[in-house]
């Protein structure tokens, strides 16, 4: 088949997160502004600095088995809503930062009885592939924060040149203690457990869980079987800024280069583009960077820009996954959810502090991770 250059339809979403289980739960969270943040009792006997996350209750199951878990159930969701129980020649595309991190802790404590493949991403890849066994071909992007739209990215190439007739594409992590070790250690956890993103003062992120995974299709197959589609994706973003493993450029060259690979900067419409779907983790030099790409990208009419993980927390792998999600949940409510815990930003961007009603066509999803690693998706409206 020949190499397909238009963008690709999304129809289905699923999500699993701290505020909702299911799309309509998350949607109604954002714009009540609730926040999912809760004290841990494990993260206090573990003597912790920082015991607030975001962790998903009422949702029991095997430890070890806890990204497989979320991922199945957050997939199973977007198929239905593509009515796409079976889908024919499928890939699966999903982006982790620590896989299934409780059974490398479980390692770390003396079970020896856990292989490799039990923890890695690729072991998460390989039990959903027994649950879809239509799934024809699968990949893994640990590539950290970015993951999500890595997967994205992947998913949308392989339709456009016919390896697969649907993507199953998202992202997937579970609270891992490792990594609120690691961000600790970095200072990037808030000493307060609130995330404000772009806030005066913010004081850093605070840890989530969660999985979100979006359907797609090439818009003519869609439309072929008459399937609802709520939204395109365009196009996705990336590049690397080759400066320092865990601090952004100052100048933010890299996540300006990755703006400016988008269609609507290439053919001179940026100004269409009507809410952001921000990193905004709440760190200081982060939202710095972020917010300076935004301002000299888009000069003197920077759209409004929202972070949802002041809602949901930093799901790391699965954050730029679930925000893609909230991006087309954007454009079919016609809606524009708020930050919570940020009244104000004196970083030159316009931060909605309620939900905001308004015609959203074109959406950009942002996510960035240590390592320099800049990514950023491209929603639109379907006419």
């Amino acid at each position: 088949m020949p190499l397909q250059t238009d963008s690709v339809a999304v129809t289905g979403l699923g999500v699993v997160c701290s505020v909702g289980q299911t799309i309509d739960q998350l949607w109604q969270s954002l714009v009540s502004k609730k926040n999912g943040i809760r004290e841990w009792d494990d993260l206090k006997a573990l003597d912790f600095k920082y015991t607030h996350a975001h962790r998903i209750m009422e949702f029991d199951c095997d430890p070890l088995s806890r990204g497989y878990e979320l991922a199945k159930k957050a997939i199973s969701q977007a198929l239905e809503q593509a009515r796409l129980e079976e889908p024919p020649n499928a890939g699966l595309f999903l982006g982790t930062t620590m896989g299934e991190s409780a059974a490398f802790e479980a390692i770390a404590e003396g079970n020896r009885h856990i292989l490799q493949q039990d923890y890695n991403g690729n072991g998460i890849c390989r039990c959903l592939r027994k649950h879809l066994p239509q799934v024809a071909m699968h990949r893994c992007y640990a590539t950290a924060c970015a993951a999500g739209n890595y997967s994205l990215k992947a998913a949308r190439e392989a339709l456009q040149s016919g390896r697969v007739d649907v993507a199953i594409a998202g992202g997937v992590d579970p609270f891992s203690k490792i990594a609120m070790t690691g961000f600790s250690r970095a200072r990037a956890m808030s000493p307060s457990g609130n995330c404000r993103p772009f806030s005066p003062d913010r004081d850093g992120m605070v840890l989530g869980e969660g999985a979100g995974f979006l359907v797609l299709e090439r818009i003519a197959d869609a439309q072929q079987r008459q399937a609802n589609i709520l939204a395109t994706l365009d196009a996705c973003a990336l590049s690397c800024d080759a400066y320092h493993p865990t601090a952004p450029r100052p100048d933010s060259a890299g996540i300006i280069n990755c703006f400016e690979q988008l269609p609507v900067f290439k053919n001179g419409t940026k100004n269409a583009v009507d809410w952001i779907c921000a990193h905004g983790t709440g760190t200081k030099l982060s939202d710095i960077s972020e917010a300076q790409a935004i301002r000299r990208v888009f000069a003197e009419a920077p759209p409004l820009v929202s972070s949802i993980k002041a809602h949901i927390g930093h799901t790391l792998g699965a954050a730029t996954a679930i925000e893609a999600v909230v991006s087309v949940l954007s454009i079919v409510h016609q809606q524009i959810p708020p930050t919570a815990n940020s009244e104000s930003s004196t970083l030159g961007v316009t931060i909605p502090t309620e939900v905001i009603s308004r015609p959203v066509k074109k959406v950009l999803n942002c996510g960035y991770a240590f390592g320099g690693l800049n990514s950023i998706s491209q929603f639109s409206q379907w006419n």
